[in-house]
Formats: C-alpha cells, structure tokens, sequence
C-alpha cells in the first residue's frame, strides 16, 4: 500500500516543490496544505501515514501542530522544519512528539531515508504500544488482590497516587508483600502511564555501577566509558522511576538522589550540561528508614522527601482471610502456564496454606503453588502435593506465630541481637536468604551483622566442611 504523506508549510510554492521532490507517484502519495486547520481536520478525516510540518507558521507554529496530531494519532511520523537552527525550539519539537527536526533547506535524501526508516518502524511501534497496554492491564489496580481491609485500603492508597501528577512515593514492607506490583499499579493507572515504567534494585549492584546506572555517562568519564550512555533517570523522563531497596543508597548517592528530586535536574557522570527530567519517582524498602535516620545511615532531607506519601504493605500473616483467594488466582495462572487441567485446591490443602505464618509473603505462597502444580496428577491440588514448607512444618508455623525466641535473661541489647541473629540462622539451617527475610533486612545488612557480632564462618570451618 502507497503511503500518503501531508506537507504543511505556509510557503505553498515551497510546500509542493518538496512534496514533488519526495519520490514518484508509485513510491509516496503526497497532499500538500497551506493552513494548519486545513491539514487538521484532513487527518482527522483520512488519516496520513506521515506529516511533514513547517516550524514558523501565522496560526499555528509546527510545535502545537505536532502535539495536537499526537494526542490523536500517538505513534505518526512527524517531521518539523525550520529555515533558523535553534536548539531551544528543536527540544520543544521533539518533547511535543516530532520524529525528527530538520533544517532548510532540507536534503531531499535524507528526509527520504528517515521516512522510510519510520513508515518501517510504525507497526513494530504500534506492536510495542499493544504490548505496553496489555502489561498495564496486568498490573492495574485490579492485580492488587484480597478482600482484607487492608488489601483495600493499599488499593485506595493506589488510586489516590495516580490520580496526582508524579507524587513521590514510599512503598514499606518485608519482602515478597508485593512493592514491585504496587508500583507498577501507581505508574499503569496513572495519566503518565505512556511513560516508561524503569526498576532498578539499589542493592543488586555496587555503589559506582549503580551511580553510572542512574545518572548515565558522558564518553571518556571513566576509563571503560568507551561511548556516552543514558541513565536510567533519563529514560523515565515522562514515566516512572522505580527505586526498590532505596535504603542501601549511599550517602554520596543519596544526597546526588534528593538533588534530582528537589531541582528535576541532573547531569550526566563526566558531563557539564544540565537536563531537565520530568519523572514519578517510586521507591521501596524492607528496612526501618527511621532508624537509620536515627543512626546516622539515611539522611533526614532524603527520608523526609521521599517519605511525603507512604504506606506499609501487610504481610501475609495479617491478611490470612485473603490466602484462599491468592492460592486459587496462582492455581489458575500455573494452570494455563502448565497447560494443566487443575480446577481447585481442595479443603485440607487450603487449611494448611492458612495456618502456615508465611516469612516470604505473597512470593513463598506463589512458589508453593507453582511447585505444587508442576508435581500434581489429578483434577484437585491436595494437601500431600504441597512442599513440606506448607505442609509438614505448618504446625511448627503455627506454635512460631505465637511464641518467641527464648532468649536468656539480662543480655545487652549487642547481646541479644547476635543470639537472635544466631537462632534465626539455625532455624534456616544457614539459608541466608530466608534469614534475611525472616530478620526484615537485606542479605546486605545481615552479612555487616554477622560480621560484627563474629558469626561469620572462620577459614578453618570452611576448609573442615569442604
């Protein structure tokens, strides 16, 4: 199919002369107009597959032309002219939605190329515009499943958000209660939901990488810098950046952090130009942010900025009403995932999954599921298809729900964090990961703890078990 372009410009003569010079009949079919409201209610009328647009017009410049054709027709290719170079203009160009901005006099082979380049692009951009709408249906506010009070006021706490332009956000709560979903939820039901959704998790990489992830780089700002790189603060621009495990920051970071939120602004590692972000921040944490404000670990102006809207997800042992209704929603998805013909959880199975305290929240319950699925034979999830977490130890889940750790009477409080540490490392028979979940701090955190109060291996342990 010929693809129809319209040419805009208010210099007629100079209109049709580079509508002619587009190629020949069987290659583009041009139409050429004079007045913006004229193209305008054209394309509302027979849509064009691209528009070519003169910058300085009488009514209408070349800017407001191209945001009202992308309000109606998000992914056209949008082309602006202008006989004076000026950067300020070509920005508000290109932040109004124009493929390209070109100078006149415009090489007529160039322009052609970049054509062809976007009328080629178009269907994978439309693809991808169809895949970004059905990952916002997913993590809508509808995914933020349960019926507990609590599970509704988050939901509340959800719409509240996407109805404010860019609020900052802090997501609190042990691991696995669902912060990744809940910020996702914020950013898809938001008007600034065509924006990209950005995650990084704090405490994945070291505190050099992590700034260079963040800010981006300039080439040549660091030996291995071979080519400049955006940051992943400059590809949220107009969307969501989300921070997951916030408190691991740096000091350096963290005050480079409250910079960006307090100006929008920030420069690239190894770079002198200022750029202005338009950007949602969301972050998250497991950790007691006020404590280590408190202990000099956090910096208040940080905590009290992000910290503007917050709320506390709850754990699954609080909300145990909903667990029947999330194990039948992680039963359906392994179901269609698996392939299998598995239409229910029958009573015991569901007793069990109850009375379990579940340490990992949301996240162990669907990794129980997701086992049991990939084990059961029949038409009904059993209770002896469950893993032993859920099934054998639940009556051990429900004495811990109830009872504490007997910790000996009179220990300093130095003390009683390493025993407590200690027993928490014996009941996971080492496993640090649930230790770290079950103690409601980073694999991080629990190593500098266990180095301080000495229950790191020593050289001699290791070689002795190996």
């Amino acid at each position: 199919m010929v693809p129809t372009i319209f040419v805009l410009d208010d210099d007629l003569v100079y209109a049709k002369l580079l509508a002619a010079n587009l190629g020949s009949p069987g290659r583009v079919r041009t139409r050429v107009f004079e007045r913006p409201d004229e193209l305008l209610a054209h394309h509302a009328e027979e849509p064009a597959d691209a528009v070519i647009t003169d910058l300085v017009m009488p009514d209408l410049n070349g800017v407001e032309v191209t945001r009202r054709l992308r309000r109606t027709d998000p992914h056209l290719p949008i082309f602006v002219l202008t006989g004076h170079s000026d950067l300020a203009t070509a920005i508000d160009a290109l932040k109004a939605g124009a493929t390209e901005y070109l100078t006149k006099p415009v090489n007529i082979d160039e322009l052609m190329t970049l054509l062809t380049r976007a009328l080629a692009a178009r269907p994978l951009v439309e693809a991808g515009a169809s895949l970004e709408q059905a990952r916002g249906e997913q993590f809508s506010i509808k995914a933020i499943l349960g019926e507990h009070p609590k599970v509704e006021a988050v939901r509340a706490f959800v719409r509240n958000m996407a109805a404010i332009p860019r609020p900052t956000v802090l997501l609190l709560g042990e691991s696995g209660t669902g912060k990744n979903l809940v910020a996702r939820a914020i950013h898809y039901s938001s008007s600034h939901s065509a924006g990209r959704f950005v995650e990084i998790n704090c405490a994945a990489l070291p505190a050099s990488l992590l700034e260079a992830e963040l800010f981006g780089y300039k080439r040549g700002a660091f030996t291995d810098a071979r080519e400049a790189k955006r940051g992943l603060i400059e590809t949220a621009d107009g969307g969501t950046l989300f921070l997951d495990e916030i408190a691991e920051l740096t000091p350096e970071l963290q005050a480079k952090l409250l910079n960006v939120l307090e100006s929008r602004r920030f420069r690239r590692l190894g770079g002198t130009e200022e750029m202005e972000v338009a950007v949602r921040l969301v972050t998250a944490t497991n950790r007691n942010l006020e404590e280590l404000v408190q202990e000099g670990r956090f910096r208040p102006d940080l905590y009290y900025r992000v910290g503007v809207a917050a709320i506390t997800l709850p754990p699954l042992r609080e909300i145990k009403s909903d667990v029947p209704l999330l194990a039948d929603h992680f039963r359906r998805l392994c179901a269609q995932e698996f392939k299998k013909k598995v239409d229910r959880i029958d009573a015991p199975a569901l007793e069990t999954l109850v009375a379990w305290r579940w340490p990992g929240n949301v996240r162990e319950l669907r990794n129980v599921i997701e086992r049991a699925m990939m084990f059961t034979a029949g038409p009904t999830l059993r209770s002896s298809d469950l893993p032993p977490l859920a099934g054998a130890n639940a009556s051990a889940g429900r004495a811990r729900d109830t009872n504490t750790f007997a910790l000996p009477k009179r220990l300093s409080l130095a003390d009683a964090e390493r025993e407590y540490i200690r027993l928490t490392l014996e009941e996971t028979d080492g496993d640090i990961q649930r230790a770290a979940e079950l103690l409601g701090i980073s694999r991080k955190n629990l190593w500098e703890k266990r180095k301080k109060h000495g229950l790191l291996p020593s050289p001699s342990d290791i070689e002795s078990s190996s």
